[in-house]
Parts: structure tokens; C-alpha cells; sequence
């Protein structure tokens, strides 16, 4: 596993405002929350000037603040293996994360850029869940590929977007060609892989332990 890399960047000072046409957020719940060992488990979407994607969100019980994760896709594609992100999201929840995670898959059998995201998406995601569940604005991650999201004329919100995401907690990225998330995307499509990447987000979020038997099987790991 030495050739994994996790990028963990703590996120300050970024720029608050872009000289892009301001479009807000706009939600859609599709349909109410279920509950499966003490976690809410919703569907919802979230509308943009460049369509609608859904988005799968887990909720765990809590009287204190969560830990909050942002997920940029539902899933890898690649050559040989594939990679559940939902069932990914899932197991960490069951540590203690609330997640949201967009509909959409990388495609990894051939690695390229093609499946990043529209930045202002991923904005929109950080912002539904600190709506819609009380989450520690000092241990907020982001999974997945950021792509331009965060810098320069993409920054983390548009100018008086409120709440804004700002990923203090690190970045565990992937599904882009640049070395490291190269490697922690190849990483992510093995069960070795994901537990040391699921270890690592344990880690800095400070979330319980993590158990190998939630990712040995995510057909199994996933609610039902």
C-alpha cells in the first residue's frame, strides 16, 4: 500500500466571490427518509442551470455535532473492478459520518479527466447536508474528484451563498490523472484499498472504528 497517497489539505483564505452569474441552489426532496440501524437514509436532488442529478444522503442519529462528507460520485469504473461509493458511504456512517453522495460513476477503464464534476454541484451537495443535518464545521471532508472546485473562479461558493462547504477535515481525492489521485483511484477499486482510505477519513474525522466485514461485501454493506 506505499503507493497510496491520501492529499489532506486543510482548506483557508479561499476566495468568497466569482464573477460568474449567480444561480442558487435549489433542492428537491424525492422521497422521505428511511431508517436502518439508527442512520437516516434519503434521496434528493439538486437542480442546475445544466440539468438535475440525485444524490443518496446518510444522516446517523446524533445529539452532537457530525462529522460531514461531501462525495463527488457514486461510484468507479474500471477495467477489472468496480467500486460502490454509496456502500462506501454507508460503512461510514455506521462509524459516524453524515454523507451525500451524487449520482454518477467514474469511468476509470480508461483513466481521464471526463468525469469531473460542474464545481457549483459540489457546492450545492456541502450545502444541502449543513441544512439538513448538524454537522461539526471542523471536521467537513471531501471524496471524490474536485476538479476545479475550490480555487480561482470556481471557488467553494458563490458569493453570498449561505451556509458554504469548506472541507477543513481534508481531501481523500480520486478519479482524476494527476499522480496521486491516479493512485488512490486505482486504490479505491480494491477492498485493501478502501479499507486504508476509509481508515484514513476514520482518522481525521475521528469517527469509530471501522470494520473490514462492511467492505468485504458492499451488496452487503449497503442498506437494504
Amino acid at each position: 500500500m506505499n503507493r497510496i497517497v491520501i492529499l489532506c489539505v486543510a482548506v483557508f483564505g479561499l476566495p468568497s466571490t466569482c464573477a460568474a452569474q449567480f444561480h442558487p441552489c435549489q433542492f428537491t426532496q424525492v422521497s422521505h427518509a428511511e431508517r436502518s440501524e439508527g442512520i437516516a437514509i434519503s434521496r434528493v436532488s439538486l437542480t442546475e442551470p445544466s440539468g438535475e442529478v440525485g444524490a443518496s444522503v446518510f444522516i446517523p442519529d446524533s445529539n452532537e455535532p457530525l462529522p460531514g462528507i461531501v462525495f463527488s460520485h457514486s461510484a468507479i469504473h474500471g477495467a477489472s473492478a468496480n467500486a460502490d461509493l454509496v456502500g462506501f458511504a454507508w460503512a461510514l456512517a455506521r462509524a459516524g459520518a453524515a454523507s451525500i453522495v451524487l449520482d454518477g460513476a467514474i469511468e476509470w477503464q480508461t483513466p481521464s479527466d471526463e468525469s469531473l464534476r460542474d464545481p457549483h454541484r459540489l457546492a450545492c451537495a456541502g450545502q444541502w447536508l449543513m441544512l439538513h443535518a448538524k454537522v461539526d464545521r471542523r471536521r467537513r471532508a471531501f471524496v471524490g474528484a474536485p476538479g476545479a472546485w475550490g480555487g480561482g473562479e470556481t471557488p467553494m461558493c458563490q458569493a453570498g451563498e449561505s451556509p458554504c462547504w469548506r472541507s477543513e477535515g481534508g481531501y481523500t481525492t480520486f478519479g482524476e490523472t494527476s499522480p496521486t489521485e491516479s493512485h488512490n483511484t486505482d486504490a479505491m477499486l480494491t477492498l485493501e484499498g478502501r479499507l486504508f482510505i476509509a481508515r484514513w477519513i476514520q482518522r481525521h474525522l475521528k469517527l469509530r472504528e471501522i470494520r473490514q466485514q462492511w467492505f468485504e461485501d458492499t451488496s452487503n454493506g449497503s442498506p437494504k
